[in-house]
């Protein structure tokens, strides 16, 4: 419930809890370049897909999509991962991204950070072709990063009874 209402307020007003707009992290994208949106699991530990998948070619440059604080940069499971802390309570992370920042280094959006990699042959990419995951969350749980960036998906109401789909 917690997560329900710190997202709405969030949606809201971007504004309110980030300083300056977030930006994609491969230079010349939209957010209408999208290969996977974000999908929210329907329990915490549920399926889902906690953040947007950006087309990347091998060995190109990422950069931060905000101004903050590396928060953790090395391998997770088979794949190498940068987090950045931001606006005091959220993290913007991305991989696979290969970098050389130590954590605590401060960023500025739009900086350059490292490069999309693949270090462990092991590592199953999820998108068909050459892709970047890209996720944010709170203390509370995962967002789309589309929340702070702009492109979300238009949200419709659905007729309720003998008119609803189906």
């Amino acid at each position: 419930m917690k997560f329900a209402i710190a997202l709405a307020i969030l949606l809201a007003n971007p504004a309110a809890t980030a300083s300056e707009p977030m930006v994609l992290p491969i230079t010349g994208l939209t957010a209408s370049d999208l290969i996977n949106q974000y999908q929210s699991p329907l329990t915490e530990y549920g399926a889902g897909h906690r953040g947007v998948d950006l087309p990347a070619t091998m060995g190109s440059e990422v950069t931060s999509p905000v101004s903050g604080e590396i928060s953790f940069s090395g391998q997770v499971g088979y794949r190498d991962s940068i987090s950045i802390k931001f606006a005091g309570t959220m993290w913007a992370s991305l991989e696979p991204v290969c970098s050389d920042m130590a954590e605590g280094t401060l960023v500025s959006a739009g900086e350059p950070i490292g490069t999309v990699c693949q270090t462990n042959p092991n590592y199953q990419w999820h998108c068909e072709i050459t892709c970047i995951h890209f996720g944010t969350r709170t203390e509370d749980g995962y967002f789309s990063p589309l929340a702070l960036i702009g492109g979300l998906p238009v949200s419709r109401l659905v007729p309720l009874g003998d008119q609803a789909l189906g």
